[in-house]
């Protein structure tokens, strides 16, 4: 199964995606290009939906990291939404914690991003 990522929203305070498959070596590679120029390209708060995400390898995590520092240097939250347990521990055991802020729900997400609760779609 390929590895995709779909933009749900991209609002003058926010950009929202949602990636499907793993973020393996070869999955990573097939989204990199686009997910780095939709999130760190747009300069703003970016809230990453792995729900359907079930393995990040190192190559996928460095994907992440790579947005997230980009993001950092304009003042910029990287919010990776309801990621499953094991990736979870992987960024506390990695900890990157502070870099990669995981919430469990969308109203956590927007929280932490310091925007209001209605102000994104729910999809």
């Amino acid at each position: 199964m390929p590895t995709t990522f779909t933009l749900l929203e991209s609002l003058p305070t926010l950009t929202r995606v949602a990636i499907i498959g793993a973020l393996d070596l070869a999955g990573t590679r097939e989204i990199e290009l686009k997910l780095t120029a939709s999130t760190a390209g747009r300069h703003k708060p970016v809230i990453i939906d792995l729900s359907q995400v079930h393995f990040v390898a190192s190559a996928g995590l460095g994907l992440l990291i790579q947005i997230a520092r980009t993001l950092s240097t304009d003042k910029h939250s990287t919010i990776l939404l309801a990621p499953n347990q094991t990736i979870q521990q992987t960024i506390h055991v990695s900890k990157l914690g502070s870099m990669l802020r995981i919430a469990l729900t969308l109203e956590e997400a927007l929280e932490i991003a310091k925007l209001p609760a209605g102000s994104i779609a729910r999809t």
